[in-house]
């Protein structure tokens, strides 16, 4: 696997992309960190996909360059999680004795508040900068809309932000869109097809214009599942920020108390399962209605009555 970087400017690119960083830090030192980050993307957004950028890199020169367009998009991300791999690393030294607090001149570690609050910054940097990658393949690489990775988000009842954000908003990200999807997809085969039968699945499917309130209930299912679904599986910093905040604050503060932390994402969850359930039986009551019998089309019960027997026949 080609990476995105030079050994020889190596350090100069990543100061270029993540200007916090110090530039006196080798880039042999997170090389290792990069390729593992390079994995991390190619995961999302398809080996022939990153390997497009690939090629571009390799007919560009300075470092300016580089940092536009198609391997800007795809490197950003891939610096970002690299750091963020390495850094734990770096805030201590490894020696013989152990490892020791990293001390130079008169600078002192940070508290840990501090570290969990940049922790928490560079992870959801690393989430922005995926989303403007998918956002820019979305709009400029025609050949994106060919791998797996783009087809396996685009084959469901809901299948864009516009279309989420209708719904629950996520800030029109592309890669939360992504990342729902299996939760999505789960949502119609385990919930929708058994409720609604398979033939009328399949219909709605090819044209949801056949039913478009059915539709429109069948969508609020799948996003309420899927938020569930990935509430419990995701980093709350996937989420756009303020995007879970009236589910953690409004519905989650009742009499001035707040959930433990690590139980958070599981009450949040609890609650977008509620609103996924009554939706369910929403629907259950169009597929109820859509199946009754006219009144006008049930033949009137006769029957004939005989005075010597006891009982009517039919």
């Amino acid at each position: 696997m080609e990476i995105l970087f030079t050994d020889a400017t190596g350090t100069t690119e990543l100061k270029s992309l993540l200007g916090f960083i110090d530039l006196n830090i080798p880039f042999e030192n997170l090389k290792a960190k990069i390729k593992t980050a390079t994995n991390d993307v190619i995961q999302i957004i398809g080996e022939a996909t990153y390997n497009l950028a690939v090629v571009e890199y390799k007919k560009l020169d300075t470092v300016e360059e580089k940092n536009h367009d198609l391997i800007f998009a795809v490197r950003n991300p891939i610096a970002i999680q690299a750091y963020r791999k390495y850094a734990p690393h770096n805030d201590v030294s490894h020696t013989t004795q152990g490892r020791l607090n990293r001390l130079e001149g008169n600078q002192k570690s940070a508290f840990q508040w501090q570290v969990d609050k940049d922790n928490a910054a560079l992870e959801r940097s690393y989430y922005e900068g995926l989303d403007d990658l998918i956002k820019y393949l979305d709009k400029n690489i025609t050949a994106w809309k060919d791998t797996d990775q783009y087809k396996a988000a685009h084959n469901l009842f809901i299948n864009s932000t516009s279309e989420f954000d209708a719904i629950f908003p996520i800030n029109n990200s592309r890669l939360l869109m992504l990342k729902l999807a299996p939760g999505i997809r789960r949502c119609e085969n385990k919930e929708i097809k058994s409720r609604i039968g398979k033939t009328l699945f399949d219909t709605l499917k090819a044209d949801p214009s056949t039913n478009e309130e059915l539709v429109s209930k069948i969508q609020e299912a799948c996003v309420y599942y899927s938020l569930a679904w990935a509430m419990r599986r995701y980093s709350a910093q996937l989420f756009p920020e303020g995007a879970l905040q009236g589910y953690q604050s409004d519905r989650l503060t009742q009499n001035a108390s707040k959930p433990a932390e690590n139980n958070e994402a599981y009450s949040v969850a609890a609650y977008f399962e509620i609103d996924a359930k009554e939706t369910f039986i929403e629907i259950e009551q169009q597929i109820t209605a859509l199946n009754a019998v006219p009144l006008a089309d049930v033949e009137p019960l006769t029957y004939k009555a005989d005075r010597n027997q006891k009982y009517i026949s039919m």
